[in-house]
């Protein structure tokens, strides 16, 4: 027999405002998130695959379709 936990309930809808769809949207977005930097940081560096990986693709072979 396979148990399940009990989920929690998310957040009760009736306690945030109603979205009214003919309000404008902001063209900045800092408008709507204003403790947000500017820019992004850099993307994290992927590891290449190894010769060990199982989906590795050696240089100069095309990628099988």
């Amino acid at each position: 027999m396979y148990q399940v936990g009990m989920v929690m309930p998310g957040p009760d809808p009736d306690d945030y405002p109603a979205i009214d769809p003919d309000e404008p949207v902001p063209d900045d977005p800092g408008e709507l998130s204003p403790d947000t930097p500017e820019t992004l940081p850099p993307a994290p560096v992927e590891p290449m695959p190894g010769p060990d990986d199982p989906g590795n693709i050696p240089a100069g072979e095309p990628e099988p379709a």
